[in-house]
């Protein structure tokens, strides 16, 4: 079983580790970017056995809201994501968007898709750097 819940500071070097793992060493964020984001309230890290195995996170006023979701590879396609996801939807509505919006990887874009999300096309897009899929979901 596995609990969701805001991140606070202990949480930080296992947020960074879980975010390299996924990324590689160019996702490597100095120690006041993370901290930044965990005053924030925007962040969530799921945990079982008290060993912090995901994360997800939120800017409701951002572009893109939904930042990160992230999850150790062994506890993916176990529900850990999809529940994180509502919670970052919840996030966000509680805070009066009417969509959300997200740069999902391309490994990803099924999963989002499953829960709502769609392409944004052409000029609708706002650009990246990296490879991906710009997606949004309305009435989140």
């Amino acid at each position: 079983m596995f609990e969701i819940r805001f991140a606070t500071a202990v949480d930080k070097d296992s947020i960074r580790r879980i975010y390299v793992s996924a990324v590689g060493p160019q996702g490597v964020a100095d120690e006041m970017h993370w901290d930044q984001v965990i005053l924030a309230g925007g962040l969530l890290v799921a945990q079982t056995e008290g060993r912090i195995i995901g994360f997800g996170g939120i800017d409701v006023n951002a572009t893109e809201q939904v930042k990160w979701l992230y999850l150790l590879p062994q506890h993916q396609r176990a529900g850990v994501g999809s529940q994180m996801l509502r919670w970052l939807e919840r996030i966000g509505r509680e805070a009066g968007l009417n969509s959300l919006r997200l740069h999902s990887a391309p490994g990803a874009v099924e999963f989002y898709r499953r829960h709502g999300y769609s392409a944004v096309e052409g000029v609708e897009q706002t650009g990246h750097d990296h490879e991906g899929v710009e997606m949004v979901k309305e009435c989140c």
